[in-house]
């Protein structure tokens, strides 16, 4: 599992959460030597027809279609001969928007304190809570700051109340102010630097990578209500329809985030496949097809 894939040390945001080209150029070497590199195909056959040939194989995801992916992962995979999946929201791309997950993201490379984060966070709660019933910053940060095996507790305190504990509007709002405020107020321009074109996707699609979804709007499926689920995979079937046609679609779990409501809603639209954040092998049968585990590039020599 890939996201940011650059390099990073020589970028305007040196410390993004992510890959440098040169590390990944390694981890290609390490898993060429190591495994065989296969593609969707193997995936889906191995899954509709249970085939098991006992291969030590590794294929090769990237989530979120930035525009690393083709001008850093491309050129290396086409080189090599090798099939990479990549699975693309498809609002930003369409709507030149930059999605609130990735706002976070650069909010957080570009402030090297957490704790003035927090607090900015902290102080449009309490402004919030005068008209609307939100919890005590203090009791929604006992909630949520609890560190992961990559963030602090800071990190993930500001990534989940601004990715979905807060009300749509609000944490849509706050984001945004704080995006503006730390690095840049012009979205539309940013968009356009950070996620891929409708033909740098074609591009790829004809030297044979593999697209597919990850949402329309990269959001937490399963806090979805049923009409709004219902209208974010639609919606990203109309995206992968377009720039992928003739292949099955699988989905890629913003997130990693699903629950048997988001599956029963991925299978009404055909979807034959769901890959999660869920760290390990990938159990390729019947019974795991909708939850399919994964590593991520740390996981990894590089």
């Amino acid at each position: 599992m890939y996201h940011y894939v650059r390099p990073i040390k020589k970028s305007e945001f040196p410390h993004i959460n992510g890959l440098e080209v040169s590390g990944f150029q390694r981890q290609i070497t390490f898993f060429k030597n190591n495994f065989e590199i296969a593609g969707i195909d193997f995936l889906l056959d191995s899954i509709n027809l249970q085939k098991n040939e006992n291969k030590e194989c590794v294929v090769l995801t990237f989530d979120d279609g930035l525009k690393d992916h083709y001008n850093h992962v491309f050129p290396i995979l086409k080189d090599k001969d090798i099939q990479g999946l990549f699975f693309s929201p498809a609002k930003p791309i369409m709507e030149n928007i930059v999605l609130d997950v990735h706002k976070i993201h650069f909010i957080l490379a570009s402030v090297r304190d957490k704790s003035i984060l927090v607090k900015d966070v902290f102080d449009k709660i309490k402004e919030y809570q005068i008209e609307y019933e939100i919890d005590e910053p203090q009791n929604l940060w006992k909630k949520l700051a609890v560190p992961n095996r990559f963030d602090s507790a800071e990190i993930i305190f500001l990534k989940r109340i601004l990715q979905r504990e807060l009300p749509y509007d609000i944490r849509k709002t706050i984001t945004s102010e704080l995006f503006e405020r730390y690095v840049s107020n012009d979205e539309r321009d940013f968009s356009k630097q950070l996620y891929l074109s409708f033909d740098e996707i074609n591009e790829m699609v004809e030297s044979g990578m593999y697209f597919s979804s990850h949402g329309y709007s990269h959001e937490w499926l399963s806090y979805l209500s049923q009409e709004m689920l219902e209208k974010e995979i639609k919606d990203s079937v109309v995206f992968c329809k377009k720039v992928n046609p003739d292949k099955e679609q699988i989905m890629c779990y913003p997130y990693g985030n699903f629950d048997l409501m988001v599956v029963e809603k991925i299978k009404k639209y055909n979807f034959q496949a769901g890959l999660t954040t869920e760290v390990g092998d990938a159990e390729l049968n019947e019974n795991n097809r909708f939850k399919l585990k994964r590593y991520d590039t740390n996981d990894f020599p590089q």
